[in-house]
């Protein structure tokens, strides 16, 4: 046989030999995930989530991964972190069982309608016009807690068949305005456009609109409201949610001073010491009272 024949043939067996051999080599350097086996641990969901929902304690969970097959995005675990601490939150998007949660799962508030978002289960969002007196010189920020106070003009007109006593009785309670709270603890979504408070700005900003997340009930209240009269935002203490049932009479203008019982008094007073008892006025015309 010709030697070249030979040569070329050689050559091409040693070829194959050494192909099979880099091949053998590199699958077996992939078993147990590459990198000699070495695994993390990544941020899993620990059941079924849903988009909107607040991540809470007992959401997620660590899962051992292939430090090999690692992907972008995902959460690893440093210095035995808490899986509740790894990431806080509210969902954009479901997720099931046992999938890597990403921070990109998250609601960004400056991406999209972060009120809609923001929005807790059968809440709405509605927006009032406030002024820098209304909405405490503008120290209310989003997410704080408000109480809603109206203002309102009440006429109450007692007929002449009524009796002086009557007419008295509503002339010392109320002359024109009255006030009430209306709602309590209501939730600041947004100050004008704004959906996030600026923690680098030192100054209060005053803002035309605010946004609350009331349910449909008080979305009712607040819309009757703003038509009916004058509405004051007061703003609640941090982590103050009690809900105050109200134990005083409406306060209105004649309430709020004590002038006209005071005069009162003083007239009961004048009655006592001069003996006139009664407010009827006799007339006598010689021998005949009228």
């Amino acid at each position: 046989m010709n030697r070249n024949i030979l040569i070329v043939l050689g050559g091409a067996v040693l070829a194959a030999v050494l192909v099979a051999m880099l091949v053998q080599v590199s699958l077996g350097g992939k078993k147990g995930g590459g990198g000699g086996g070495e695994t993390v641990e990544i941020l899993v969901a620990s059941s079924d989530l849903k988009a909107g929902q607040d991540l809470s304690d007992g959401d997620l969970r660590w899962q051992e991964w292939p430090k090999g097959s690692l992907f972008r995005g995902a959460i690893q675990r440093e210095d035995g972190q808490e899986a509740s601490d790894a990431l806080e939150g509210r969902l954009a998007r479901d997720v099931v069982k046992d999938e890597a949660v990403l921070k990109s799962f998250l609601l960004r508030e400056k991406k999209g309608n972060f009120v809609a978002n923001s929005l807790e289960d059968g809440m709405r969002a509605m927006a009032i016009k406030v002024e820098a007196k209304t909405m405490v010189g503008g120290f209310i920020k989003p997410g704080d807690y408000v109480d809603v106070v109206l203002s309102y003009k009440q006429t109450l007109k007692a007929d002449k068949n009524d009796g002086p006593l009557f007419q008295m009785l509503v002339t010392m309670n109320i002359s024109k305005w009255a006030t009430e709270t209306i709602l309590q603890n209501v939730k600041v979504l947004a100050i004008d456009q704004t959906a996030e408070e600026d923690d680098e700005k030192e100054e209060a900003e005053l803002g035309k609109t605010v946004t609350l997340q009331v349910s449909a009930e008080q979305a009712e209240k607040l819309a009757l409201g703003v038509e009916f009269g004058k509405v004051t935002l007061a703003l609640r203490g941090v982590g103050d949610d009690t809900i105050v049932k109200k134990a005083w009479p409406t306060i209105s203008d004649a309430r709020l001073t004590h002038i006209d019982d005071e005069v009162y008094v003083a007239y009961q007073q004048l009655k006592m010491q001069t003996g006139v008892q009664r407010n009827i006025v006799r007339i006598y015309n010689g021998s005949n009272a009228k």
